[in-house]
């Protein structure tokens, strides 16, 4: 009788765990994360907002006074001279409010470092100020990006033309 009671406990053990598995997922609120895949942001370029300014700012060269950039994880980007450096401001989402950026030069890396900010799913402001003597070179623009938890790739890059 015993060896009976074990087997129709271990079946309605099995018959309940295999219920669970099949239940529809019913919560609210929750979804799946945005997965975005190393190649996606390659061949993409930045959302670039026009952005209406009624100041009378010189250009000096400097682009991008009057634009937004942005894309999955950097918001409301913008670039501004102010006196003998250039500022860019923004909005970042990434994890542990961690991410990189680096000031370029064609291939040339003019400066590379991190910024720090409040962490996914929060918006966290950022504020990078770049001094004038790094602008000296041509074609000088800085990338924004999240290296990648998998496999330390670049992922999320926004390249923002700065002269």
């Amino acid at each position: 009788m015993s060896k009976k009671l074990w087997i129709s406990v271990l079946m309605g053990l099995f018959l309940v765990l295999a219920a669970c598995s099949l239940q529809p997922d019913t919560s609210q609120g929750e979804k799946e994360p945005n997965v975005v895949k190393e190649d996606d942001n390659l061949d993409k370029e930045p959302d670039v907002v026009n952005k209406e300014d009624n100041q009378d700012e010189e250009s000096d060269g400097v682009e991008g006074e009057n634009k937004q950039y942005g894309n999955e994880v950097f918001n409301e980007v913008t670039v501004l001279k102010t006196g003998d450096q250039v500022v860019v401001k923004g909005k970042a989402r990434v994890f542990e409010g961690v991410f990189q950026y680096a000031v370029i030069s064609g291939t040339e890396i003019l400066r590379a470092n991190h910024y720090q900010t409040d962490g996914a799913p929060a918006w966290g402001n950022f504020e990078i100020t770049i001094e004038k003597e790094l602008l000296a070179k041509d074609n000088v623009s800085m990338e924004l990006f999240v290296y990648s938890a998998k496999d330390g790739s670049k992922t999320n890059i926004l390249t923002i033309p700065i002269k």
